[in-house]
């Protein structure tokens, strides 16, 4: 499974829209040697949140083990950059693995299309992790795809990792695995 995992986060690369984050990024000059560079993103919702008794809520005992589970995952996977939208459990989630890869989590407004597409350049030719919600991550998804193919998550899934890779520009696959 390892393998398989680290082949499919080789083979990926970066963006390939018309909405307005993929504007920004096509009228952005990018260096000519990266045209060629392979761009992973991996997009995660946050793992198991604590009972709701506020708008931000941790990681129940559950979720972290969920986030350790995703340090074991990756272990042998190098990740170059790590983001987090601005709340406890995708924070929470995300802060282990890049801890791991002796990086921070960087945050990002999940609702600014072009602080995401700032993310998504930063991170050409690059592996990078970005952790969202179960409305955010699918959206953002369909957005790097090109298609409207994922809905949003379902409250109690929280176990998808989508995975998109480019090559330059050009979008060669995108998979979504359980974990």
């Amino acid at each position: 499974m390892k393998s398989l995992l680290f082949l499919l986060l080789s083979i990926f690369s970066l963006l390939s829209t018309n909405t307005t984050a993929q504007n920004t990024i096509q009228n952005k000059k990018l260096n000519p040697g990266i045209e060629n560079e392979v761009s992973t993103i991996i997009l995660i919702r946050h793992a198991e949140k604590a009972e709701a008794h506020s708008k931000d809520p941790s990681l129940s005992d559950i979720g972290k083990q969920r986030a350790e589970a995703l340090v074991q995952l990756f272990k042998d996977t190098p990740i170059a950059l790590f983001y987090t939208t601005p709340y406890k459990r995708t924070t929470e989630t995300i802060t282990p693995i890049a801890k791991a890869n002796g990086k921070e989590a960087l945050t990002y407004n999940p609702s600014d299309k072009n602080s995401i597409a700032e993310m998504i350049l930063a991170g050409k030719g690059k592996r990078m992790l970005i952790a969202g919600h179960s409305n955010t991550i699918p959206q953002m998804v369909n957005t790097l795809i090109g298609k409207n193919e994922f809905t949003t998550l379902d409250e109690n899934d929280y176990g998808k990792l989508f995975i998109v890779v480019f090559k330059g520009k050009e979008l060669i696959d995108y998979s979504v695995l359980n974990y």
